[in-house]
């Protein structure tokens, strides 16, 4: 037995079938039943037996060679009712018909057995539904399968079928069919048609096509066809969307579709779908579209199917696998808007007309639009519609169905909006940031998320991009980019976000170099192997920019070699040219050199047209859209209601080259050059008409003065060849030569912040942008005017600077001058990085002053008796100038960098650099107010583009030229002042000293500046100058008591009688050595004047940033348009190292905001963030000290806080929350918590595991939904054991002091309580009581004298403190909750910050929105005004003289009336307005004693707010009043003209 078991077991050859199969086969193999072939009738019995109990009979593995007929009757004797016969594994090669009796079979299993045609009788089988008929010897598959009508699975697989009968395909319910490993050489068409079919395995076959019509296989989900000699699939099989499943491989495919093929099986789908369309459209059309080489590019002629997409803006061009998506936009030849949609293959180039179905979106433009590349769907968010309201609606569009569909996402959804950007992070989530909505724009980010189909606000950090719109944004490698875009201005910068953890996200302001693209807006950005991509848009004037550009974000990964050839190759160059930008020197550390991303421009091989569209395809080519084109021939449409985009460019993106900037066009352009060019050449037309004739020509006594200096400058040249020649008669900027002294221009404006040296630095170096001087070593070929450099240009060099700071210095009293002179690289290229930052020397001062104040005083020392007498100086003083004068004469001009001293001066030793090799050449501009006026007690030099102030024999300047102002013109002649290397020392200003300063005008006295008067109403109102403006200027006399006694002598002269004439100059009528040479001219530049909103603006486009010695200083608008969206009006950040990497500590300062937050400091060395806030905030705060993750500290407004006059709350996050308090009426002062950070674990996790059981339950029970949720649950509260109060001595209290409670601790984790009492006078010890929860106390009573409470009165008394416990755990409970609203509202102000506007912005922001807004102009339909007041006349009759003058006076008397209502109207509400703020002002007096800071603020601002609304109205009742008056006459003279009113006449 043993033997006949181990032979069956090594003969029977390989095992097909499963794990109990095998089973199956070892108990037939021990029973001994195999070894013949043959079924015995104890095997079948026992076979029987086992059938009847679970329906399915099994005589596989048997080896048998038949079936008897006897056999068949007695199972189905036996087993009448099974459902499954397993007969594998045999050498059967017929079945006995008596089985087709056993109607209730479903499953038949005849694999790897002998048979060669199917056995009739399976026709039988009316329920048979899975028939396995794999590894036989069929050879071909005949029509009775047809019959077998229930059937769902067959499989004929390793079998020798040649060939399948067209039958089959009538097995309507077939899912699974497998044919592999056949000879079968093809299919039968009709194989199409079977629709249920799922799952087709044909590989190992011998196939070379596959008929067209297996595309109606709709319902395929997998198909093997490998290992065939298939060439091609058929296109068709595109159409086949439910098909997950592909196996194509070792096939004869050819490229591209083999590499398809082998990819995702969606993207092969869309291949053949695209093949598909292409062979039917070569089929309809007789000619493809023909590239046309143009460069890098291919044009193609876009042909048409019904029309083509007409020219429009604000659309969206979208492209997407392989197509392009046009939608939207505003129609150019209508000016109306539309929703059509236009598709084209960019492998056809054929225009489509969509008339998709489903909902379609509105009419819009401004919206944008993103392809879903993992869906191959078209998403389209918000836009403005029709109706010019804003949307944030969202729409997809499916291409296959052709049909639309509106998403209704979950959670909080994105403001209305347009002129957002958006773009797809991954497969599941898109991103959406900033727009344009209702009166402001937004710089929030919000994360859609396409799986759960739901909207999440993302909370970012760090410095955030200005809300703006239009901006370009790009995904790459878990970052977001985000590029330019337009707010108040059209910026170029480009930021950073690293979304890759979604809970840190912080955007970061990208650092670049090279050669940027220019501001723009409605552009695109595209990423491709680390490097961005900008294409398309507009500039900040609205014009197309056709330049391309590209930004390495790692130069660095350059390759060696190329570096190699580029370093030997500019070698040469960089011996011979200054370098644009100094390399960085290495560090002493040997830090790695920071190498920032580069901007480079790419050579976009276009030109100009009028009409383009860009767009990036997926594999990374620029598609362009335009109208017509130069190199086929194509010329524009002369109609623009036929125009449409008829070409197509494409170009992959690597393929342009980037252009070889030379060295001298990577330097900036000269700004001033361009805007002296554009006046020059426009001849002052931009400037007002009542000022342009002063700006364009030259008056009698300019003449005079002009051919006065070119005669003084000739003397100059001939006594000094070697010095520069003087800058006596530059052009302005209308290039009109003008005497320099003339050109300053004394002024007072509105401003009193301008009225002091400093607050007035300071304006001018802020409000005007610094430009370097063009030539460093030469001065400007022209002067323009301080009015065109303050009030339009707004920016300059420092000569510009210089001029318009002394012009206001002037206007104000102060002596100030013009100096022109040498100064080092560092202040001629305004680079402070080695200067410490003002606001850190002020605060270091005030500390210093601070600490001196707290000092005790020393004591003075004690005069000395005896004194030194210091030795005379004998030397002879006329010998000494007359040896200085000829050292002057024979010293060289322009002394040499080898002559310069070895080392620098030892005051600014850091400004002395022997690398540079213009050093002490650099020309440079500043002024010098004198001693004298203003209270002046020291002559100072003012720095114009910083506001610092240098003594004059401690400045930083090499030395000084000349120096003039409004009166005259000083030349420089003191030896060793004029070029001192390295610093400018020993300087005389005394003026009058013609030894030393030779003027251009002589006989001129020095006299007392005055402050120039203006008429400030007629400044505030219009900012130009008027002709009312004279009068008498009051002299400032220098009489100040305090005065130091080395004042210049000038501060001693003897006043002047000076007046100011109606243009603001200064009329000298005093003179010092006789008639002064010639009449100093009037100026020819008008007053200058700045507008408030300009004032308010701060600095330059309202940001201005300046890099100090470790510290970053930034500066921002307060007010107007230019102010920034979060309130910031000053950051500070300081570094611990000098390149400014490692951030220190950022300080910011904030105002406007409606939260109410002034401050915010971040101190990176722990992570410290304060924040600051103003009376007025939520829950009272006044200040936040949090570390994250480990401590807070809030600080509050005891005022703000009457409930709980709360004053402090320190918390250690889950382990300890303290609180202080002060003025409690229960004398509380302290209160600290004390929480188990262990058990709090705890129960968070034992309440998270029951929501998901409860979540898991529901989902088990109710219905499934289509989108998964996350699981959420209401954290516990933390587990307290300890609370301790603490109290202060009640003040004049009745209970005695040692009665008094001090502190109670409720010791919850230990089930005790303590209460303590306060030292009583005369003791030493305190009164303590321990209570404990089982019922056991201990009293320590510290007075002998107090009687014992009995047990009652214990009981009594902790029965009263577990009512406390639980009061002060429910207490602390609303602590909890109050804390978690402060933190959930501070980030909701963050992430929505508002601005409160005063009252004088409120016209300028109304009026921005009025224009944003603006309604359509509605035609006003013609009426009679006549008709109503007609008497009834008989036609063809014309009226009396009586009856015309009746009607007329009807007319006019209710025209009368109408306007007499609404002036009422005007006046009861400004009577409502001035009685509420009377009524407001009288209970201000009444309750001013009482009131707290917070309610009189907002009395303060309700009182402006009415101030602001009485003008208002006032201002509409006079002009009502005007209107009024005219249409009352103009209504007169029409009466009198109507030829209906003629008798009256």
């Amino acid at each position: 037995m043993k033997n006949s078991q181990f032979w069956h077991w090594r003969g029977a050859g390989s095992f097909h079938g499963r794990p109990e199969e095998l089973s199956t086969r070892r108990r037939w193999t021990a029973l001994g039943m195999t070894t013949t072939g043959v079924l015995d009738d104890e095997a079948l019995e026992l076979a029987l037996k086992d059938a009847s109990v679970k329906g399915k009979l099994s005589l596989a593995y048997l080896d048998l060679t038949e079936i008897t007929p006897e056999q068949a009757t007695r199972i189905r004797a036996g087993a009448p009712n099974i459902t499954e016969l397993d007969l594998r594994s045999n050498n059967l090669t017929g079945l006995p018909d008596e089985l087709g009796d056993l109607r209730a079979l479903r499953v038949v299993k005849l694999d790897y057995n002998k048979l060669e045609h199917l056995p009739a009788l399976l026709t039988k089988l009316p329920l048979l539904t899975n028939l396995q008929m794999g590894g036989n010897l069929l050879s071909t598959v005949d029509a009775s399968v047809a019959e077998l009508r229930a059937l769902t699975d067959l499989d004929l697989s390793g079998n020798r079928l040649i060939t399948v009968d067209p039958a089959i395909a009538r097995c309507e319910k077939l899912v699974y069919l497998n044919l592999e490993n056949n000879m079968l050489a093809a299919l039968p068409p009709e194989i199409g048609s079977m629709q249920n079919l799922r799952v087709l395995d044909l590989s190992n076959c011998q196939l070379a096509t596959l008929p067209d019509t297996v595309s109606g296989l709709t319902s395929l989900t997998r198909l093997e066809v490998n290992n065939n000699m298939l060439k091609t699939l058929p296109p068709s099989m595109g159409r086949l969307e439910n098909l997950k499943d592909l196996d194509c491989r070792y096939n004869l495919l050819q490229e591209p579709e083999k590499s398809k093929a082998e990819g995702p099986v969606r993207g092969y789908l869309e291949y053949l779908k695209e093949e598909e369309e292409r062979i039917i459209q070569e089929e309809i059309e007789r000619l493809k579209p023909v590239a046309t080489e143009a460069g890098s590019y291919l044009e193609y002629r876009m042909k048409l199917e019904d029309q083509g997409p007409l020219l429009r803006s604000r659309h969206s061009t979208t492209c997407g696998a392989n197509h392009m998506y046009v939608f939207g936009g505003l129609l150019s030849h209508e000016g109306c808007k539309t929703n059509e949609l236009y598709v084209t293959n960019l492998d056809r180039m054929v225009w489509m007309k969509k008339s998709p179905g489903g909902e379609r979106p509105v009419e819009r433009d401004g919206h944008c639009a993103v392809f879903d590349s993992n869906r191959k769907k078209l998403l389209v968010f918000g836009g403005r519609d029709a109706d010019k309201k804003r949307l944030n609606d969202l729409f997809q569009y499916d291409p296959e169905k052709d049909r639309w569909t509106r998403l209704s996402p979950d959670g909080e959804q994105p403001a209305p909006r347009e002129s957002a950007s958006m773009v797809q992070l991954d497969e599941d989530t898109l991103v959406l940031f900033g727009g344009k909505g209702a009166g402001a724009r937004f710089n929030d980010l919000w994360f859609l998320d396409l799986k759960r189909m739901e909207w999440t606000q993302a909370a970012t950090k760090g410095d955030a991009p200005s809300p703006r719109q239009d901006a370009a944004i790009c995904a790459c490698d878990g970052k977001i980019y985000l590029h330019a875009g337009q707010d108040n201005f059209v910026r170029n910068d480009l930021y950073e976000l690293d979304v890759s953890n979604r809970e840190e996200m912080h955007w970061t302001l990208v650092n670049s170099v090279g050669r940027p693209p220019p501001p723009c807006h409605s552009h695109l950005l595209h990423s491709i192997d680390g490097k961005l991509y900008v294409a398309g848009g507009f500039d900040e004037l609205g014009g197309q920019i056709i330049k391309f550009y590209s930004l390495d974000l790692d130069p660095s990964a350059k390759p060696a070699e190329e570096e190699e050839d580029e370093g030997s190759e500019g070698e040469a160059e960089a011996e011979e040219e200054e370098p644009a930008a100094a390399a960085p020197e290495p560090t002493a550390d040997d830090e790695p050199v920071e190498v920032k991303p580069k901007w480079g421009e790419l050579d976009s091989e276009i030109e100009f047209n009028q009409n383009r569209s860009v767009g990036f395809s997926t594999d990374d080519q620029i598609v362009m859209l335009q109208v017509g084109s130069k190199a086929m021939g194509i010329e524009a449409s002369a109609l623009p209601e036929h125009a449409f985009w008829d070409v197509l460019k494409l170009a992959n993106v690597l393929d342009l080259q980037e252009l070889e900037v030379d060295s001298e066009d990577d330097r900036p352009v000269n700004q001033k050059k361009i805007r002296v060019e554009h006046t020059t050449v426009s001849a002052g037309k931009d400037l007002p008409s009542a000022v342009r004739q002063g700006f364009v020509s030259v008056s009698g006594a300019e003449a005079g003065m002009l051919e006065h200096v070119r005669d003084f400058h000739a003397q100059y040249v001939e006594y000094y060849p070697d010095r520069f020649h003087l800058l006596l008669d530059p052009p302005n900027e209308c290039g009109v030569r003008k005497f320099v002294c003339t050109t300053v221009r004394p002024s007072k404006l509105f401003y009193a912040e301008l009225y002091d040296l400093e607050p007035c630095a300071r304006f001018i170096a802020d409000y005007l942008e610094y430009e370097p001087l063009e030539n460093p070593i030469m001065p400007p070929e022209s002067i323009p005017s301080p009015y065109t450099v303050l009030g339009t240009w707004k920016a300059g060099d420092s000569f510009d600077l210089s001029m318009a700071l002394c012009s206001l210095l002037i206007g104000v009293g102060y002596d100030a001058y013009v100096c022109m002179g040498y100064a080092p690289k560092q202040i001629t290229e305004n680079d402070q990085t080695r200067d410490t930052c003002p606001v850190l020397e002020r605060e270091a001062a005030a500390a210093a002053a601070e600490d001196t104040s707290k000092a005790p005083p020393k004591k003075k020392a004690a005069a000395s008796k005896y004194k030194i007498k210091e030795p005379v100086d004998l030397t002879c003083k006329l010998d000494g100038m007359l040896l200085d004068e000829g050292a002057g004469k024979m010293a060289p001009p322009e002394p040499d960098e080898s002559e310069a001293p070895e080392s620098a001066s030892p005051e600014r030793p850091n400004l002395a650099s022997n690398d540079d090799k213009y050093y002490g050449k650099r020309v440079h501009a500043w002024v010098l107010v004198r001693a004298g006026s203003r209270g002046m007690t020291e002559t100072v030099f003012i720095e114009p583009t910083t506001a610092r102030k240098y003594p004059v024999d401690a400045s930083p300047y090499f030395g000084l030229e000349y120096l003039w102002n409004h009166r005259n013109f000083w030349v420089n002649i003191q030896p060793g002042t004029i070029r001192q290397v390295p610093a400018l020392r020993n300087l005389d200003t005394i003026l009058k000293d013609t030894t030393k300063w030779e003027p251009v005008r002589t006989g001129v006295e020095e006299i007392e500046i005055p402050i120039v008067e203006e008429d400030a109403e007629g400044e505030a109102a219009t900012g130009e100058a008027t002709a009312e403006d004279a009068g008498t200027a009051e002299v400032e006399a220098p009489t100040d008591p305090g005065q130091d006694a080395t004042v210049d002598d000038t501060a001693k002269a003897e006043k002047s009688e000076v007046n100011v004439d109606e243009e603001g100059d200064v009329d000298e009528s005093s003179e010092m050595d006789g008639e002064p040479t010639l009449e100093m001219p009037r100026s020819w530049v008008p007053k200058m004047a700045i507008a408030q909103e300009d004032f308010d603006t701060t600095c330059p486009r309202g940001h201005k940033t300046t890099r100090y010695h470790r510290c970053i200083h930034e500066l921002f608008a307060v007010f107007g348009v230019c102010s920034r969206w979060d309130g910031l009006v000053e950051k500070l950040c300081t570094f611990s190292d000098d390149a400014c990497k490692n951030k220190y500590e950022e300080r910011e300062t904030f105002r406007r905001r409606k939260d109410k937050l002034c401050e915010r400091i971040v101190k990176h060395s722990d992570d410290t963030k304060i924040e600051r806030f103003e009376h007025g905030s939520a829950y009272g705060i006044k200040e936040i000290r949090e570390i994250p993750d480990v401590e807070r500290e809030t600080h509050f407004y005891i005022s703000a806080r009457s409930a709980d006059q709360l004053e402090t709350r320190y918390e250690v996050f889950g382990k300890r929350l303290t609180e202080t308090f002060s003025g409690r009426d229960d004398h509380m002062v302290y209160r600290s918590i004390v929480y188990d950070p262990e058990g709090t674990a705890r129960a968070i996790e034992e309440a998270r595991a029951k929501a998901e059981a409860d979540a898991a339950a529901a989902a088990a029970s109710g219905p499934t939904r289509r989108r998964p949720k996350k699981v959420k649950f209401e954290e516990p509260p933390p587990v307290i054991t300890k609370m301790t109060q603490k109290f202060k001595l009640p003040v004049d209290s009745a209970v005695p002091t040692h009665k008094c409670v001090s502190k109670r601790v409720f010791d919850i984790a230990n089930e005790s309580i303590r209460v303590d009492y306060h030292y009583g006078p005369g003791f030493i010890t305190t009164t303590q009581k321990w209570f404990y929860k089982d019922g056991t106390s201990s009293i320590t009573l510290v007075d002998p004298k107090d009687p014992k409470p009995n047990e009652i009165e214990i009981q009594e008394e902790f029965h009263a403190l577990c009512v406390t416990e639980k009061s002060i755990s429910s207490e602390i409970r609303d602590v909890e909750r109050e804390i978690k609203d402060i933190v959930l509202n501070r980030a909701k102000e963050e992430m929505g910050i508002d601005l409160l506007n005063p009252y004088f912005d409120i016209v300028r922001i109304k009026t921005a929105e009025e224009s944003d807004d603006e309604e359509e102009v509605v035609t006003e339909v013609g009426f009679d005004y006549l008709e109503p007041y007609m008497p009834p006349v008989i036609p063809g009759h014309d009226l009396t003289a009586s009856e015309a003058v009746e009607a007329k006076e009807g007319c006019l008397t209710a025209l009368k009336e109408r306007l007499i209502d609404r002036a009422n109207i005007i006046k009861g509400r400004l009577d409502r307005e001035d009685a509420a703020l009377m009524k407001r002002r009288n209970a201000f007096e009444r309750d001013r004693d009482v009131m707290t800071p917070a309610e009189e603020e907002e009395f303060n601002r309700a009182c402006e707010e009415s101030t602001f609304k009485i003008n208002i109205l006032n201002q509409r009742l006079e002009r009502h009043e005007e209107i009024s008056k005219r249409r009352f006459l103009e209504l007169d003279a029409k009466l009198r003209a109507d030829p209906r009113l003629a008798a009256m006449l």
